[in-house]
């Protein structure tokens, strides 16, 4: 079983950086490994983990539930595609992998990988930012790779978005948002110098990320998470120093012409603009349809109904771009209540460990607020590599050992 864990974890890892799909492996392994603990009755979680972990469960069933009643009550005509339907075990994931962690977790191994693998994406995704991407993938991977050929700087200075080896320039940049976290508190809190010098460079290539990606609230999340992490766990002259190069580093921002025009969109995107419109779509549904909602994975159908009075497009209809009110539209009040749980009992049990020191829980609780700062503006489990990279960390973070 413990081969088995640490195969799960090590495959989730490199599958952050290198495939969806290598996660959506691991998550699933993963899922059936916390099964077989369970009804051995092996499976032994301190009473907080055990909330979450049932929290999660609940949340689970509640969103596989749920399209069925929207079909009986009218609501919905026809079942949720199979691909945002099967979403709904991204939701337990984080759980999976606190109980799976209690076996054992290959700390030293996922740490190098992580470092590795990140800091490889990171160069790959530097070089995409100033060369045009030529390379065609095979076709059987189902790549798409016209966002990397998209110039948002000039015809002299062309400037491209970096998608990594996911090819995805916002599953790329909010990928690398879910690892800032365990980065950060090594940097912080870690006991070799070595160790911090290494994590120092992890966190400077995860900026990088959605630098080179034009991920504009990834970018100001990555910031944000920085500076939290700053303020909270550094003291003295090792904060001056990271709030100084944190500022040079938003200053190299300012002075860029392309994200100059980056950012002074995201000003009419916001107020006014197609995030406005599709969160306009999403008030409405959950006005519509408050206490049940229309049905986990139905929100693109039930947004393009109203395609004649609101204007929604295809690409906006997907979701409302906000966590919550796209929870509340699918899965109504109920589903809403049920994921605040979720995410309430797992900073509970994450901040009871952080405070007896464990790295993991630390990371996890930075990685925790950066979630959460994104998710105001996009609903990330709308891709599965997204949540999952977020879940893995999480997950982690209740399992013990990683303070050595």
């Amino acid at each position: 079983m413990r081969r088995a864990v640490t195969v799960v974890l090590a495959g989730w890892i490199l599958g952050t950086v290198l495939a969806e799909g290598l996660q959506q492996v691991a998550a699933s392994a993963a899922v059936l490994l916390a099964l077989v603990l369970f009804f051995r009755k092996t499976l032994s979680l301190e009473p907080d983990v055990r909330a979450y972990v049932r929290a999660s469960v609940a949340l689970t069933v509640w969103q596989l539930l749920s399209p069925a009643l929207a079909l009986m009550t009218g609501v919905a005509e026809r079942w949720p595609r199979t691909a945002r339907y099967g979403q709904a075990l991204d939701t337990v994931a984080g759980a999976a992998v606190a109980s799976i962690g209690t076996v054992g977790v290959p700390w030293a191994l996922l740490a190098a990988l992580m470092a590795g693998g990140w800091l490889l994406a990171s160069a790959v995704g530097l070089f995409q930012h100033f060369v045009l991407w030529n390379w065609e993938p095979p076709a059987f991977l189902k790549l798409n790779l016209s966002r990397l050929h998209e110039n948002f700087g000039t015809e002299q200075e062309p400037r491209y978005a970096a998608g990594g080896f996911l090819f995805h320039r916002l599953r790329f940049s909010h990928g690398a948002i879910a690892m800032l976290g365990p980065a950060l508190s090594v940097l912080a809190r870690g006991r070799v110098a070595w160790h911090r010098v290494l994590a120092g460079a992890v966190v400077g290539a995860l900026l990088l990320v959605p630098y080179a990606a034009f991920a504009r609230a990834a970018l100001l999340t990555g910031f944000a998470v920085c500076v939290l992490a700053l303020l909270l766990l550094s003291h003295g002259t090792p904060r001056k120093v990271g709030l100084a190069v944190a500022a040079v580093l938003a200053a190299l921002v300012v002075v860029t012409p392309a994200w100059r025009e980056r950012m002074g969109k995201a000003v009419e995107n916001l107020f006014g603009g197609e995030r406005t419109l599709a969160m306009s779509v999403g008030w409405r549904l959950v006005k519509e349809h408050p206490l049940l909602g229309v049905g986990f994975g139905n929100h693109k159908p039930a947004a393009l109904a109203t395609q004649s009075e609101t204007g929604i497009t295809d690409l906006l209809a997907t979701d409302s771009h906000n966590l919550w009110l796209t929870t509340w539209a699918e899965t109504g009040l109920v589903g809403l209540g049920l994921l605040l749980s979720v995410h309430l009992l797992l900073a509970r049990a994450l901040v009871r460990r952080h405070r007896a020191g464990s790295l993991a829980a630390t990371g996890a609780l930075l990685s925790f607020g950066g979630f959460h700062i994104l998710s105001l503006v996009h609903y990330l489990p709308f891709h599965p590599s997204v949540h999952l990279s977020f879940a893995l960390i999480w997950g982690l973070g209740l399992c013990s050992g990683s303070e050595r």
